[in-house]
């Protein structure tokens, strides 16, 4: 058995995979014991008795395969293009040769199909990436077939936003405790970004719509930096959100067995969700620190170092608050990942890997202090212990007062004092380790097999600030604080089968969590799953796949106020929301069919054919219970999605692209967990409240979605790149008692679309290279309306009568408290029934947000790149 040697660079196992045989030219027979050397890289291997050769864990790029024997001419294979998880198959003829003469030389054609894709799968390149008008990096699968946006939350292929598994180098940064990716990547760094909408190995778990790997680039052997700028700043008001953004990195070549990269990532805006102009307490502020290190000691033994450090921090908007903005609700999310790698290598046909991970997360929302914050300074927020309730006030432009006599609830009027009622603190620590190992059993069979663990510290600190109306005296708090240490394990095993024309993944995931409450048992499952693929021709594979897809609760679902019960007396006419310890794990059955092929050596083509049937999803129903009711999470929602998606790609010298529809349709019993919670108006009446699930278009379904994007080689080094979206509207509800008297999304909203372009130049000086670029976004300057939107009270309740009626007993003249000038628009002293009236009408009319229910406007940024 060949030995196998290698010093390439890799991180956390993220590789493909090159086999083949070698014959004779003349005979056919195998040639066994034939040299097999990847150029450059210090990889060797050797052919098999029956001249089969197999290289596990080969890097993602383009090589050079030298093949010789003795008494055989050397043959170079150039631009053989490995994959992630893929496998490059290589049928290699020698010619005899008595006397040694020059190598023959030969190019790799890369073929449109593999057929060890069983699952649908999509990569964004590093050339791609440079280009794509996306600012953060959760929304890199933006333009892929499988993904519909709604506002800021990505849904694949008609799944939760919490569905999908984000990764950096096959490690997780996503927060157990919410579901929420707790690191920023630069675009810079990434080398491509791997996107797996169905059919994904049994390797990952905590994913039931998708898995997006975020493969970062590998350090470089020589020194190499890259610095980029990208800003608004210097664009027109109309066009000027305030955006900018500054990148940078560095390949540091120690030596040749010790090399590392280090990155930064700088970003700001005045406003994260543009719409129509710039709305005040949208400013977002973050900062990416990367860096990653590869000591390749011997040609067997591996270690890579990765670190990451992000901060997103964020103010929010909301018309409600739109006249008492700087004491409404502000975000921070401070994340860090710290991983190490280790490799090992005993020959060709074995290939082990450990990682050892640390992820931290800490997420603060509350009420920030107001002032200027430096480029690495976190907000800080007010003491929960000062917070005040938000309530109505006559400080507003209008001086319009508290309607007295309607029936309208308190949380339906525009908030002008007080502040924003809630302080949280969240925590979570992540220890990792995770293991595999890929042995070559057999000539037709690759068996992988591995663990994972994790050991999580996850501290919460929830602060409800007190009100008369819904807590039972002024002196009593709502106070929620835990720290439990709950505990993931996972087995799985694979075998990969490679026979002729049929490939075939078999495999067996068992996963078990353990919540660390008293009392509460573990919960397990067992995931199978199988992909099969066959060449139908040369140019075509079908391919097919069925598993079952879990993930556990999120652990916010599980601990939730849970500390607390039975809830106390005090709590007069607020439910809260409450975990559910005995949660079981949340289930997707996936079934999906597939061909993809070349047409033509310029047209290639796919369609890909989906059905999902989620159950055990989380919800919220009513528990009735003493001294207090309230909600809980539990295991009451389902799902049923199902589609078709269709992608053309196209490649010329002089344009290139590709075309994908998606028809698809998603339906269920709720579109998020906390749904039904919301659907209620729990604060004012829930005695006699009954909930019957029925099953709706969920908010995120989508119907019909199409996607452009194309590159045009202009002369001169320039490009010009386009982007589109053109897709049907969401689902909406119309006004009503929602879930109680009206169905829920019986209307769709107008039909959508976008048109984004990039214009780059590029410049070669030397060595180095310059590329200036413009983006401009949302070209044709079309703004979809993207919700429903209306007065937070409606007209038809407010009877101009109330006021008279309520004015004989209050009559508001300067010395009164709630005397206010606006709303004295004769100057006499006195605020009339007519001038309250009016004043009330033109506060309600402000409360129509109007602006946030369009899409962003046209928007233009310059940018520019500088590689030495």
């Amino acid at each position: 058995m060949a030995q196998f040697y290698i010093v390439a660079m890799l991180c956390t196992a993220v590789s493909g995979k090159i086999q083949g045989i070698v014959k004779d030219e003349d005979s056919g027979k195998p040639i066994p014991y034939a040299h097999v050397s990847i150029l450059n890289t210090q990889i060797g291997a050797a052919t098999a008795k029956d001249g089969t050769f197999f290289v596990l864990s080969m890097a993602p790029g383009s090589y050079s395969v030298e093949f010789s024997h003795l008494g055989y001419q050397t043959k170079l294979v150039k631009d053989v293009i490995v994959e992630i998880n893929q496998t490059v198959r290589l049928e290699i003829t020698l010619k005899q040769s008595p006397i040694e003469i020059a190598p023959v030389t030969v190019i790799s054609k890369t073929p449109f199909v593999s057929k060890d894709m069983t699952g649908a799968t999509y990569i964004i390149r590093k050339a791609e990436l440079a280009v794509l008008p996306i600012d953060y990096t959760v929304e890199l699968i933006a333009f892929q077939p499988s993904v519909a946006r709604l506002d800021t939350g990505l849904h694949v292929r008609g799944g939760r936003v919490t569905e999908v598994l984000y990764m950096v180098d096959n490690v997780s940064i996503i927060d157990p405790h919410t579901g929420d990716p707790v690191l920023s990547m630069p675009k810079g760094v990434l080398n491509e970004v791997i996107f797996l909408s169905g059919g994904y190995d049994i390797e990952y778990g905590r994913a039931m719509s998708g898995v997006v790997n975020l493969i970062t680039e590998h350090p470089l052997e020589r020194l190499y930096t890259r610095v980029y700028g990208k800003s608004e700043r210097i664009m027109p008001y109309d066009y000027n959100f305030g955006y900018v953004n500054y990148q940078g990195s560095v390949h540091v070549p120690v030596s040749r067995k010790f090399k590392g990269l280090i990155s930064f990532d700088l970003m700001q805006t005045n406003d994260w969700n543009p719409r129509l102009h710039v709305l005040p307490h949208k400013q977002r502020d973050d900062y990416t620190l990367y860096g990653k290190w590869l000591f390749a000691p011997s040609g067997k033994w591996r270690l890579t170092l990765t670190g990451a450090k992000s901060r997103v921090q964020f103010d929010r908007y909301d018309t409600q608050w739109k006249f008492n903005l700087n004491h409404y609700r502000s975000d921070l999310i401070d994340g860090n990942l710290q991983a190490a790698n280790l490799s090992f290598l005993p020959d060709s046909r074995k290939f082990l890997n450990v990682t050892l991970s640390r992820l931290h997360a800490t997420k603060i929302y509350g009420v920030r202090e107001w002032g200027p914050y430096g480029l690495f300074e976190n907000f800080t927020f007010k003491d929960s212990s000062s917070i005040k309730w938000p309530t109505y006030s006559v400080r507003n432009p209008y001086g319009a007062d508290f309607y007295v006599e309607a029936d309208i609830p308190l949380y339906d009027y525009p908030l002008t004092d007080g502040d924003y009622p809630e302080y949280r603190r969240r925590s979570s620590n992540v220890l990792g380790a995770k293991g595999y190992a890929r042995i070559q059993v057999h000539k037709y069979h690759e068996v992988k097999a591995g663990f994972e663990y994790a050991f999580m510290e996850l501290k919460n600190f929830n602060q409800f600030v007190p009100n008369e109306y819904l807590l039972f005296g002024k002196e009593y708090k709502l106070t929620d604080e835990y720290t439990f240490h709950p505990r993931e394990y996972s087995m799985f095993v694979q075998d990969n089968i490679d026979y002729k024309g049929l490939y075939a993944r078999v495999g067996l995931r068992y996963d078990r969590f353990a919540t660390g409450i008293d009392g509460v048992e573990p919960k397990a499952i067992i995931s199978p799953r199988c992909g099969v693929s066959f060449m139908v021709t040369e140019k075509f594979v079908f391919r097919t796949n069925i598993g079952l897809y879990t993930q556990p609760p999120l652990y916010d679902h599980l601990y939730s106020y849970h500390n607390i019960l039975p809830l106390p007396s005090h709590l007069e006419r607020y439910l809260p929301l409450v975990g559910n310890p005995k949660l079981n794990p949340e289930k997707t059955m996936s079934y999906e069919l597939g061909l993809q092929g070349a047409i033509n050596e310029k047209l290639g083509a796919t369609i890909n054919i989906f059905y999902k049937d989620v159950s055990d999803l989380i919800g919220t129903r009513f528990i009735p219970a003493a001294p207090r009711d309230y909600v809980r999470y539990e295991n009451v929602e389902y799902a049923n999605i199902r589609g078709v998606e269709m992608i053309i790609e196209f490649a010329h010298s002089l344009f290139a692209g590709k075309v994908s529809y998606t028809l698809s349709w998603a339906r269920g019993t709720s579109s998020y967990a906390e749904e039904v919670y919301d659907i209620f108006d729990w604060y004012e009446s829930h005695d006699t409240i009954t909930y019957n699930a029925e099953e709706y278009y969920l908010n995120f379904d989508q119907r019909h979605r199409i996607f452009v994007q194309g590159v045009l080689n202009l002369p001169m080094q320039t490009k010009f790149h386009a982007f589109g979206y053109f897709g049907s509207g969401f689902p909406y509800t119309p006004p009503g008692e929602e879930g109680i008297t009206e169905e829920r999304n019986v209307l769709r909203l107008k039909f959508q679309k976008q048109v984004d372009c990039v214009l780059s130049k590029s410049f070669r000086i030397g060595k180095s290279s310059l590329t200036l670029s413009l983006e401009i976004l949302n070209l044709l300057g079309v703004r979809y309306q993207i919700r429903k939107h209306g007065p937070l009270i409606h007209y038809a309740n407010i009877d101009y009568q109330d006021f008279y009626r309520y004015y004989f007993n209050h009559i508001y003249s300067v010395a009164d408290k709630y005397y206010a000038p606006p709303a004295d628009k004769n100057h006499d002293g006195i605020v009339t029934p007519r001038e309250q009236y009016e004043a009330f009408l033109g506060l309600v009319s402000e409360s129509d947000d109007w602006v946030n229910a369009y899409s962003a406007p046209r928007r233009a940024r310059l940018g520019l790149s500088i590689t030495l």
